[in-house]
């Protein structure tokens, strides 16, 4: 299977990843054929780019296809969805599009990377696959396309020091992404940002593992858990996909890194889990207009519901831009009487 997935172009090289059982979902294979590799391979390897094998050039690195392959289908994407994803040392930015394109204009998809010339590479590859504006802030790029293609934040840092307590890593990311290897201690780290439910899959030591964060532990059990790993087995699952080689996650510099929070408005609403773009739609019908209704029937006590939503629209916008996305709603009224 590995290393025979190679092509003279994109689509027979995603032809041969299906025939070898490197991918099967319709959605990852879709993604692979809509995202070129051979825009995003080190300058000088364009006549070989749909070779199954990794390219370097300097801090420019990419992994060969069959190990995209099996990374994207054991993340379990979900096509279409307000997923949040995070590939920690985003390199090229492929695989960050890759994702882009399965998971749809709904998602959110960070990048962190360290190196200044591995950053200019990346904004380059990615105008080459698809034409978008850059919006430069700081240490973010927010790269925004002229389609549909969800926006791709770049993060310039460090990804094993990103702040768990800060951003949008307070509640956690649906599915992350580790391009260079990393140690047990490094990944106990990192996998404190998945949320419940959330998978990643990235290469430890010499391994390539998915883990799953089952559950969340109480703060109080989660001071235990350095010192008692069946404590860490009850809050993730974990399973070997396969034997890899990596270059190691670069340590230094040591730049501290918050991953910037998702800040709702009006214009960004699509972007938010359903059950969000349904409540924060029903608290704005149903704030106070300007026009004058007729009262409503005297309600019967069975009808009765928090009437809470009665405030202003504008009181309303302004505090669901400081609602985490993540927030759970009942899915109806009769659940808040």
């Amino acid at each position: 299977m590995a290393w025979r997935s190679s092509g003279t172009n994109n689509a027979e090289m995603v032809d041969k990843l299906k025939r070898y059982g490197v991918i099967s979902n319709d959605h990852v294979e879709g993604g692979f054929r809509r995202v070129d590799r051979k825009f995003f391979v080190p300058r000088g390897n364009e006549n070989i780019a749909h070779s199954d094998q990794p390219l370097k050039e300097g801090n420019i690195h990419i992994s060969a296809p069959h190990i995209y392959g099996s990374a994207i289908e054991a993340l379990d994407l979900a096509p279409n969805s307000s997923t949040s994803f995070l590939n920690i040392g985003c390199g090229t930015g492929y695989i960050s599009c890759i994702v882009a394109e399965i998971l749809g204009p709904n998602s959110l998809n960070y990048g962190v990377e360290l190196h200044d010339d591995v950053i200019h590479h990346c904004k380059a590859s990615i105008a080459k696959w698809k034409s978008n504006v850059v919006d430069d802030d700081g240490s973010i790029s927010t790269i925004r396309f002229m389609d549909k293609t969800a926006d791709i934040k770049l993060i310039k840092g460090n990804g094993l020091n990103i702040i768990e307590s800060k951003g949008e890593s307070v509640a956690g990311f649906d599915r992350i992404y580790i391009g260079a290897a990393v140690d047990k201690q490094a990944l106990a780290n990192i996998t404190k940002l998945l949320s419940p439910g959330g998978i990643l899959v990235g290469p430890v030591d010499d391994e390539l593992v998915k883990i799953m964060r089952v559950g969340k532990l109480s703060p109080e059990l989660e001071k235990d858990a350095a010192s008692d790993s069946r404590l860490v087995d009850k809050e993730f699952t974990s399973q070997i996909l396969s034997g890899v080689r990596f270059a190691p996650l670069v340590t230094l510099p040591s730049l501290t890194t918050t991953i910037p929070s998702s800040v709702w408005n009006p214009s960004i609403q699509r972007s938010y889990p359903p059950d969000f773009q349904q409540a924060s739609m029903e608290l704005l019908m149903c704030s106070n207009s300007c026009i004058n209704q007729p009262p409503p029937r005297q309600p019967r006590p069975d009808e009765l519901f928090n009437a809470a939503a009665m405030l202003p629209r504008a009181l309303w916008v302004e505090i669901l831009s400081y609602t985490h996305r993540k927030c759970k709603y009942p899915s109806h009224i009769s659940e808040l009487k």
